[in-house]
C-alpha cells in the first residue's frame, strides 16, 4: 500500500513540474512576444521620424503630419513631441489658408520657441513668413477701402501698389489682390482729378527725378533738413535734398526690415530710414505716380525694432501703429 502511495505522490510530484515548466514556457512565450512588438513599433516610430523630415524639409508638412499622426504618444520623445508640433504648424497653415489669423498668432509665437530639429524650424520660420504676408495684405485691403473712403486717394494708390507687390502665390494674398482691382480705377479717376486741380502737381518729369520729388514729399527727409538747418525741405536745393536721401537710405536696415516684415522692394521703391534709439527705426516707402512723376505715392510708414524684429505699420489716418509681425 506504502508502495503504491508513493508511486501516485511521485507521479503527482513529476505533473506539477511538468506544468510549472509548461507555465513558464507560456510566460516566456508571451514576454517574448511582448518584446518583439515593442521594438517593432520603436522601429516603426524611427522610420516614421526619419521620413517626416524629409518631408519636412520639402516643404510638405500635411505629409509630414500624416506619417507622424500614429506616434503622437510614442515613448521616443522626440517622436511624440515632432508628432505634436508638426499637428500644430498644420492646424496654424489651416487658419492662415482660411485667414484666420487670430487663430494662428497665438499657436504660431509658441512654434517659433522650438528649435529643432532644423527641418521642422525651417517649416515654422516660412509659415511665419506667409503670416506676416498675410497679415500685410488684409493691413492694405482695409487700408484702401478706409483711404478710399476719408478721400485719401495718395494713401489709397500707396496701399493699393503695396498689396499688388505681394507674393501672390499665397491664397489668401491672391483673393485681396483681385478684391482690390475695383478700386484701382476709382482711386486712379481720383488722383487724376485732383491733379487737374493742381498746378503744383503737374511737375515736369524733365525737371526733376523721382528721388528728388520722393525726398521732398518725404516726413524723414522734412524732418531730418529741419533738425539740422531749421529750414523747410520744400525750399532746399537739389543737392541738399540728394544729401538728405543718401543719409536716411541705411540699406542693413532696410534688407532687416524687409526679413522681418515680408516686404517686397519694388523698382522705383525709395526707402528712409531713420534712427529712433533703443533699437527702434521709423521707415518710410515711397514711390512717384506712375501716371504723373511729380507725385509722390506713401507706400507705408513703419515702425521696426532691429533687436526683436517686431514690424508695426503706421494708420495713416490716426497716426497709430498695428503690429504687423508675430515675433
Amino acid at each position: 500500500m506504502w508502495k503504491f502511495k508513493k508511486s501516485l505522490l511521485t507521479i503527482g510530484a513529476t505533473v506539477l513540474v511538468v506544468a510549472g515548466l509548461g507555465g513558464c514556457s507560456n510566460s516566456n512565450n508571451k514576454q517574448s512576444a511582448s518584446q518583439s512588438t515593442s521594438t517593432s513599433q520603436v522601429r516603426a516610430a524611427k522610420i516614421a521620424y526619419e521620413k517626416s523630415l524629409t518631408q519636412l524639409d520639402n516643404g510638405r508638412v500635411n505629409k509630414a503630419y500624416e506619417t507622424l499622426k500614429p506616434y503622437k504618444n510614442s515613448k521616443i520623445k522626440k517622436v511624440s513631441q515632432l508628432a505634436n508640433d508638426t499637428g500644430d504648424l498644420k492646424i496654424v497653415k489651416d487658419n492662415l489658408s482660411a485667414n484666420k489669423l487670430k487663430n494662428a498668432k497665438t499657436k504660431l509665437a509658441d512654434l517659433l520657441e522650438v528649435t529643432e530639429p532644423t527641418e521642422f524650424v525651417k517649416q515654422v520660420k516660412a509659415t511665419n513668413k506667409e503670416y506676416s504676408v498675410i497679415n500685410l495684405a488684409n493691413t492694405y485691403y482695409a487700408e484702401i477701402q478706409k483711404y478710399y473712403q476719408a478721400q485719401k486717394y495718395n494713401e489709397a494708390q500707396g496701399s493699393l501698389e503695396s498689396l499688388e507687390d505681394l507674393d501672390s502665390s499665397y491664397k489668401v494674398v491672391a483673393e485681396l489682390q483681385q478684391k482690390a482691382k475695383s478700386y484701382k480705377q476709382k482711386v486712379a479717376a481720383a488722383l487724376a482729378e485732383e491733379a487737374s486741380k493742381s498746378s503744383a502737381a503737374m511737375v515736369s518729369s524733365s525737371s526733376t527725378t523721382s528721388t528728388y520729388v520722393n525726398t521732398k514729399n518725404s516726413t524723414l527727409a522734412s524732418s531730418q533738413y529741419s533738425s539740422q538747418t531749421g529750414a523747410d525741405i520744400s525750399s532746399a536745393p537739389s543737392q541738399a535734398v540728394s544729401s538728405v536721401a543718401n543719409q536716411l537710405a541705411d540699406e542693413g536696415i532696410i534688407s532687416q526690415f524687409q526679413a522681418a516684415s515680408g516686404v517686397v522692394k519694388q523698382t522705383g521703391d525709395q526707402y528712409f530710414t531713420q534712427d529712433q534709439g533703443d533699437n527702434n527705426y521709423l521707415i518710410e516707402i515711397r514711390t512717384t505716380s506712375a501716371t504723373n512723376p511729380g507725385v509722390s505715392v506713401l507706400k507705408g510708414m513703419y515702425r521696426f525694432n532691429i533687436q526683436t524684429k517686431v514690424v508695426q505699420k503706421m494708420d495713416s489716418l490716426t497716426g497709430s501703429y498695428k503690429q504687423v509681425s508675430v515675433n
